[in-house]
């Protein structure tokens, strides 16, 4: 497998349940936009709290399936998932950073 990471956006903090959780929105490589919102660990390594100021650009992890025509498809690391319950995403090449 070959570990990418993808651009996002955190919007705002989501919830205090330790260790905090965040909502961060992508958009596809059709414009459509997703949600994600998951603990801040598990996305982001930057020291993101309910004070910080949203909005956040972000890069998380995922793993590079396949090129899907002009769009690269990617698969949501640590079983990270959209609120839409979406596993892989269809994200632009310029939103995508091979590691």
């Amino acid at each position: 497998m070959t570990h990418v990471i993808v651009r996002a956006t955190a919007m705002r903090w989501a919830d205090e349940h330790f260790p905090g959780w965040i909502e961060v929105d992508l958009a596809d490589a059709e414009g459509r936009t997703h949600r994600i919102v998951e603990k801040v660990p598990v996305l982001a390594e930057a020291d993101i709290t309910a004070t910080s100021t949203f909005p956040i650009e972000l890069w998380i992890e995922a793993e590079f399936e396949r090129m899907n025509g002009g769009s690269v498809l990617v698969r949501f690391a640590h079983g990270v998932e959209t609120t839409d319950g979406l596993h892989l995403i269809g994200m632009d090449r310029q939103d995508v950073r091979w590691l």
